[in-house]
């Protein structure tokens, strides 16, 4: 590669140097990746810290990544692959054991309060294998059962293993997986697993608590890849499971428009209609029955919609937050540039609706009021995953100017 013979860059009308340019590209990769590690985790730490140590953790988070561009001079390498992929291994039996360090008293709510996701799923799931509808029944908590049967059925093998909370294990590791196929190496996927555990940690808050929405949110990312960059003939395998990933949380559904557009761009319309057809088919053959069992059927899609709370403040803000979400994911629409692109723009489509949540919280109690935060777990996989690969390409392109530009 010869860097001298490409087109220089323009920045304002001027020519740009390079190595100007891309500092410049890893700083921004670097910003925004510390907008997507930070936003999920405002909440638990705003709750645990207070206002004050959730402006010292901002402080701390982009403080760090705004120098890392300084100090990380290229993704060099911090062990063999053999040993990157030891390291991930023992990365995760250490959070296992964490797991079952902490999981008796988060649940018991002697730490944190503990959380009723895990037992809405195994509650549901036992239901569902008693050939039971699983919605009239409610967790310890007193909440009604509300991820949708996509969830329960992927649940499933974890409630017969013993607990539905076991199933983030499984697919943390899917994800190291992916974004080693995507990053190319191991290590490179170690650090960025790494990143997620050090610089958001609500991550381990969910992991700890048993929550559900880190495997809900690495599904629909996994099989929305595997349906754009699978060979053919999996592709339709794919789109079914990403439909019963979708039957999960209805707010995934706001990808769809995004993830059609690039299908359309990339195999043609009949097939990008077909995919869609499978996804939609599964979304609507699960729900479906749920839907027509009255009266309880739809409870979830009811739980789900975290904005009937505003209404009081907002005329119908339960209607108008998921209609203006809608209405955001289809500008957002226009084929991305590949899959990389794609997640990206899911995760602005999916930190949309949140956003519009911590405002009108904050509203409503007339103080920062960031608890819904956590649903941002739902975006932190889409979003670190391609900043940290931008970064990264940024430092690799510095790493191959700056032994020219030292010979000049």
């Amino acid at each position: 590669m010869k860097v001298n013979e490409e087109q220089p860059l323009m920045w304002h009308g001027a020519a740009l140097p390079k190595d100007d340019a891309l500092r410049r590209s890893a700083k921004q990769a670097a910003l925004a990746l510390a907008f997507v590690l930070v936003g999920p985790s405002l909440g638990q730490v705003q709750k645990y810290a207070g206002t004050w140590g959730l402006l010292l953790y901002a402080l701390l988070v982009f403080g760090f990544w705004i120098l890392a561009p300084r100090f990380l001079r290229g993704p060099g390498a911090i062990a063999s692959e053999r040993w990157a992929y030891g390291f991930a291994i023992v990365t995760g039996l250490g959070l296992l054991l964490l797991f079952l360090a902490l999981y008796p008293l988060a649940d018991s709510g002697i730490v944190g309060g503990g959380s009723d996701r895990d037992d809405a799923l195994n509650l549901g799931v036992r239901e569902l294998l008693q050939g039971r509808c699983p919605y009239h029944v409610r967790t310890y908590l007193g909440n009604p059962i509300a991820p949708l049967p996509g969830g329960l059925l992927f649940s499933l093998p974890f409630v017969l293993l013993g607990n539905s909370a076991y199933q983030n294990f499984f697919w943390l590791a899917i994800f190291f997986l992916l974004a080693r196929r995507v990053l190319r190496e191991a290590r490179h996927a170690l650090l960025l697993f790494w990143g997620l555990l050090a610089f958001s940690p609500v991550l381990l808050q969910q992991i700890v608590t048993g929550s559900d929405l880190p495997a809900n949110s690495i599904v629909v990312l996994v099989f929305s890849w595997l349906v754009i960059c699978a060979p053919g003939k999996w592709r339709p395998a794919a789109a079914l499971l990403l439909g019963l990933g979708l039957a999960w949380r209805v707010s995934f559904l706001l990808l769809l428009p995004s993830l059609f557009a690039l299908l359309w761009r990339e195999v043609g319309g009949k097939v990008a209609l077909g995919l869609l057809g499978l996804v939609v088919g599964t979304f609507g053959s699960v729900l479906l029955p749920f839907a027509l069992h009255a009266p309880h059927g739809i409870s979830p899609f009811l739980e789900q919609n975290k904005f009937a709370r505003f209404d009081d403040i907002v005329p119908y803000a339960s209607l108008l937050v998921p209609l203006a979400a809608g209405g955001y994911a289809l500008a957002c629409s226009h084929a991305s540039a590949d899959a990389i692109g794609f997640l990206r723009k899911s995760a602005l489509v999916l930190a949309f609706p949140i956003v519009c949540g911590l405002i009108l919280a904050t509203l409503q109690a007339e103080r920062l009021d960031l608890h819904l935060a956590d649903y941002g777990v739902s975006f932190l996989f889409f979003g670190a995953l391609p900043c940290w690969a931008s970064f990264l390409r940024a430092l690799s392109k510095r790493a191959l100017i700056e032994p020219q530009s030292s010979t000049q």
